[in-house]
């Protein structure tokens, strides 16, 4: 039922507007109805046009923006980063060369301290295995 309302009402709209138009070339009159149509249709075309213009200007700053500005400063964002890394690492470096667990006061640490007198044989071994070898050798004779 609804359709076919719509239907009519647009119909019946559409040829008053024909018999308001005949009738005011006639006459040499203008309606009401038909000024106030040809003006509407002159701001909808402003409007159209000039959304148009916004649009086309937006795509182009937009593409612009995406393009070039985004790469340029993730690249200057990536870059600042890794000087920022580069320092602290440098940083970490530095403290850990001058940390108190590698240097004591003889100038070299105990790691290689230890390192130096087992190379020289003067280290413990603890070989347990080896003892439990001999005791069982001694037990079975």
């Amino acid at each position: 039922m609804t359709p076919i309302a719509i239907f009519s009402i647009s119909g019946l709209a559409i040829v008053s507007l024909m018999v308001a138009k005949k009738w005011g070339e006639k006459r040499r009159k203008r309606f009401l109805i038909l000024d106030i149509i040809s003006k509407g249709d002159i701001r909808i075309r402003r409007f159209y046009h000039l959304t148009i213009h916004f649009y086309s200007e937006g795509r182009e700053y937009f593409l612009f923006f995406l393009k070039k500005q985004i790469s340029m400063h993730s690249r200057n964002s990536l870059n600042k980063l890794l000087a920022f890394l580069r320092k602290k690492r440098e940083r970490y470096v530095e403290s850990m060369r001058d940390s108190r667990l590698l240097k004591k006061s003889d100038g070299i640490s105990e790691f290689f301290k230890n390192m130096s007198n087992i190379e020289k044989g003067n280290g413990e071994i603890h070989d347990s295995i080896g003892r439990d070898s001999q005791d069982d050798k001694k037990e079975l004779d």
